[in-house]
């Protein structure tokens, strides 16, 4: 207002000084009030012509800046919502599980058998070995009749099986064609044993590539080819067969026994399918096809997408299995020789990272988005470890322990646990897989997550194992 009454007070001054000076007027022969309205109407139109300007100016200022406001506005929210979405992506990415369908483990135990050998599903099998069951020979001469059988269960139940690839773990003392060759003739005797009448699928062994826990290597193998439907991953050590019953073991041996166990031997079968495979809805029968007619020797058969080389009347029974339980990607990082507060420190974000990728433990893009209720972390009902004994693994399990506590997990470290190292020894290169193999029993004997802390030398990783979501179950 001030503003406005000087502009009016300058504009009068200005146009005073003109009207008596500049422009020639006679005004005694003008009346009062002409010469009223000359002297005052001017400088009010002046003064609100020239307000009237300075709102307008001021309202394209304002529309300008409102529309540059509701620019950035707009570019800040495109950015947020990219934000968001590359997050998702990855969480999604991270989040990926492979479910493990049926599983068969022969391990010599350590001790008693555990009790719950005795309540699992059919599709769940463990039997406890002893020594004296091994044949003698080299590793995989005395494993071979374990292979055979363990390959028997397989195909006289899943048929279907034969045709997906089998990754099996490396044995560093034998060569990798001695160990394919010998693989394959399990296959086949395997094969005739219990489907003479069927040809026998071509046979497709590989080396499980990578490292890191199972369910990693597997999860990268799937991803190599998007047609595979799964995998049978097979893992066999016997550490105990190149030891001599006679030799006293010196004291590295003794060490070693109390990190990895006395000296083991395992054969592991697991089968993982991919999620949302489905039966095909015609069956052979009904469209008069022969059903042991391989199908590749078909014509005009098309195969559905993800079932690649298993055959029609197969896949009925793979894609009925149930699904035990899915294995969520790990969480790792090197290992070197710590304190128990050093080593509770350095697990803890690898706890945390195992849980967002089990979708067990919130992981939200911003704080307004955090859904509590998606914190599951203290339904963990089991752990799976190789810590070792006490005095070489109580620092490992106590810094385990700690963890669990800091999420509410109120699991017993030693009583509701698995220690791989004390009840079923040093099984070499198939303890992964025994690991696996542990945690999806158990999820699937509680139907609870259970975790998987795997140490291997210098290195850690933890996972986790959990019933299958009720979203990927066909």
């Amino acid at each position: 207002m001030l503003k406005l009454l000087a502009v009016l007070a300058l504009s009068t001054l200005l146009w005073w000084g003109a009207l008596w000076w500049l422009i020639p007027v006679d005004w005694q022969q003008v009346s009062p009030t002409v010469m009223l309205l000359t002297h005052l109407l001017p400088p009010l139109l002046l003064t609100a012509l020239g307000h009237a300007w300075r709102l307008r100016q001021e309202k394209r200022e304002q529309a300008a800046a409102q529309v540059q406001a509701e620019s950035e506005a707009a570019a800040q929210q495109a950015r947020r919502d990219e934000a968001r979405e590359q997050h998702l992506a990855a969480l999604r990415e991270r989040q990926q599980m492979v479910s493990c369908r049926w599983l068969l483990v022969q391990a010599v135990a350590q001790g008693e058998e555990p009790t719950w050998l005795d309540a699992l599903a059919p599709v769940c099998q463990w039997t406890a070995r002893t020594r004296d069951e091994m044949e003698p020979g080299e590793v995989l001469d005395g494993l071979m009749p374990w292979l055979e059988e363990s390959l028997q269960a397989l195909y006289a139940e899943l048929p279907g099986a034969a045709s997906l690839p089998l990754l099996l773990e490396v044995l560093p003392r034998v060569s990798g064609i001695e160990q394919v060759d010998l693989v394959r003739q399990c296959q086949e005797v395997a094969w005739l044993a219990v489907q003479s009448d069927m040809p026998q699928p071509a046979s497709d062994c590989r080396f499980l590539p990578g490292s890191g826990t199972v369910a990693d290597r597997v999860m990268q193998f799937l991803a190599q080819d998007p047609e595979l439907p799964g995998a049978v991953v097979l893992a066999a050590d016997a550490p105990l067969a190149l030891q001599d019953e006679e030799e006293e073991p010196d004291a590295a041996a003794r060490a070693q026994w109390r990190q990895l166990g006395r000296p083991g031997a395992a054969v592991v079968l697991l089968l993982f399918l991919r999620d949302g495979l489905a039966a095909p809805a015609d069956s052979a029968l009904a469209t008069g096809r022969d059903l042991y007619q391989p199908y590749w020797e078909r014509e005009g058969v098309s195969s559905p997408a993800g079932w690649g080389r298993v055959p029609e009347h197969a896949r009925a029974a793979l894609a009925a299995l149930p699904h035990l339980a899915s294995l969520a990607q790990s969480s790792s990082s090197e290992l070197p020789q710590q304190s128990t507060l050093q080593l509770t420190r350095q697990l803890q974000p690898l706890l945390d990272n195992a849980l967002v990728n089990a979708a067990l433990l919130d992981y939200p893009f911003s704080a307004e988005e955090a859904n509590p209720q998606r914190n599951q972390a203290d339904s963990v009902a089991w752990l799976v470890h190789n810590c070792g004994e006490v005095d070489v693994g109580g620092t490992r399990l106590a810094a385990i322990a700690s963890n669990l506590t800091r999420h509410q997990i109120g699991l017993l470290p030693v009583d509701e646990a698995s220690n791989l190292a004390r009840e079923w020894g040093d099984v070499g290169v198939a303890a992964p897989a025994m690991l696996a193999a542990l945690a999806v029993t158990h999820s699937a004997r509680l139907q609870a997550p259970a975790v998987i802390t795997q140490f291997r030398h210098d290195h850690v990783a933890l996972a986790l194992a959990r019933p299958a979501l009720q979203e990927n179950v066909t």
